[in-house]
């Protein structure tokens, strides 16, 4: 039992003299031709003889203390490794670095055995992978990276799921020359099935676009230049018209259309700077201050006024129209108010001279009012069907009214029957094609009259003969 007492107390005295040289080279530093400090991670066996390390085993750690109170120490900082895989004669192993915020001692950074480094990611799968922003007041190289002066025109066909900014000499794109020699170019190669695209900017000409070219793998498409507001500039409620040089511009500036949202107008616009403040009635849609000429047809909806002169090939308006001056139908207006050169047609009824459409029983059947003679040449009537003609007078079944009866009826209506009353030609008006049908009605009836007439006078005129026949030969004998 003393012999073990001395061991112990030999073996604390010997703890306290490596402690002391310990606290005496503290601030001591590694120095000479090959500086080292090694960190030695083994493991305990029962033998008495070092394990070796595991997967899973801090092999060393430098930490970064300081003392926040009596008794409270805190690590700040640290670097520690960890072993991701250990076997015999083999191993690889993680770099972490950890700072203390006041939310305690986190990992930050770590280096894995392929060379990723995670920053914020502890898990990286690319060489750099961040989480959070970035920043850099040089160059980046990787994905997006930055080029000085290349004057080449190539397809960024060496790289892919990309972006770059180059700078370029515009005339090396195909652009024309500036005053500005020199410019950047945003190179966009997404990868897979996609076009890749450049943004180009530097010149005082605004902004240009172009894709790849659908026609060639390695090819750029025509430069297409992105509108500004030095391109596109105007006055309120003014729509834009392309200005010249042409046949190719994109320059807008104010046209001679008007629109408000509620109305539009077209001409009489003061240029500019003068504020523009058409004239125009607020309930008119459309106004047009000056000529109008429309070469083919013309729908209007709604109401449509026209003060001046009006030649159009076809004026269709679903609402009222209102025209104070002549209007010319497929020629240029005369001294009429309407001049048409050509068929006309009305799809509904037409009043001519007249105050107003009849009114009587039956006149809504009538197309044509006129209110005052007409004078033609010609009259054709053309029944719709050749059942409404007279010709039925002439059936075996028709009945044609005695002439006692018919005699007996004029004395007391004092009008043929089936023909109208002077009363109701004066209420109704007549009827050219009805009374055409009526007057060739009684003309066949006293034509059947004449006929039976004829007859009752051929036998007459046979009997007087036969009498005179007779008397002949009385007298004879």
């Amino acid at each position: 039992m003393f012999s073990n007492m001395k061991k112990t107390l030999f073996s604390l005295a010997i703890f306290a003299f490596f402690l002391s040289l310990f606290a005496e080279k503290a601030n001591a530093q590694a120095s000479g031709l090959k500086p080292e400090l090694y960190m030695y991670r083994h493991n305990g066996s029962l033998g008495g003889s070092p394990a070796p390390a595991a997967t899973g085993n801090t092999l060393g750690t430098l930490q970064w203390r300081g003392l926040t109170a009596i008794g409270s120490v805190l690590d700040g900082a640290t670097i520690r490794s960890v072993a991701t895989n250990v076997a015999p004669g083999i191993m690889s192993a993680n770099m972490y670095f950890s700072t203390r915020s006041f939310g305690g001692l986190t990992d930050k950074v770590v280096i894995t055995p392929e060379g990723l480094v995670g920053i914020g990611e502890m898990n990286p799968v690319f060489h750099l992978d961040v989480v959070g922003n970035t920043h850099t007041s040089g160059r980046f190289w990787g994905r997006i990276h930055y080029d000085n002066n290349n004057t080449g025109n190539e397809m960024p066909n060496t790289f892919i799921d990309e972006a770059y900014f180059e700078r370029k000499v515009r005339t090396d794109l195909g652009l024309a020359a500036n005053a500005y020699t020199n410019g950047g170019i945003l190179s966009l190669a997404p990868g897979g099935n996609s076009l890749d695209r450049q943004l180009f900017t530097g010149g005082n000409d605004g902004l240009w676009t172009r894709s790849q070219d659908l026609a060639g793998a390695n090819s750029w498409a025509a430069w297409e230049k992105i509108l500004t507001s030095g391109d596109i500039n105007g006055r309120e409620n003014m729509l834009a018209r392309y200005m010249p040089p042409g046949p190719i511009t994109s320059t807008l500036r104010d046209g001679q259309v008007f629109d408000n949202g509620t109305n539009v107008v077209i001409g009489g616009i003061p240029a500019f700077p003068a504020a523009p403040a058409p004239s125009f009635v607020p309930t008119d849609e459309l106004t047009v201050q000056g000529d109008a000429r429309v070469e083919d047809n013309l729908v209007v909806e709604d109401n449509a006024t026209v003060t001046g002169s009006t030649t159009t090939g076809s004026l269709s308006v679903t609402n009222d129209a209102t025209v104070s001056g002549n209007v010319g139908i497929g020629k240029a207006p005369t001294a009429f108010d309407l001049d048409v050169m050509g068929e006309s047609n009305f799809d509904g009824r037409v009043k001519v001279g007249a105050a107003n459409f009849p009114t009587f029983a039956g006149a809504a059947f009538y197309e044509l009012a006129v209110g005052g003679g007409i004078i033609a040449e010609e009259v054709l009537v053309r029944l719709q069907s050749g059942g409404g003609w007279a010709d039925y007078v002439f059936a075996d079944d028709y009945a044609v009214k005695p002439l006692p009866e018919v005699e007996a009826f004029v004395k007391k209506e004092k009008h043929l029957p089936g023909v109208p009353s002077a009363a109701e030609v004066a209420e109704k008006g007549l009827s050219l094609g009805e009374m055409q049908k009526i007057q060739m009605e009684k003309i066949e009836e006293l034509y059947l009259h004449v006929i039976e007439m004829n007859k009752q006078v051929q036998t007459l005129k046979s009997e007087n003969e036969s009498l005179k026949s007779r008397v002949t030969e009385l007298e004879k004998r």
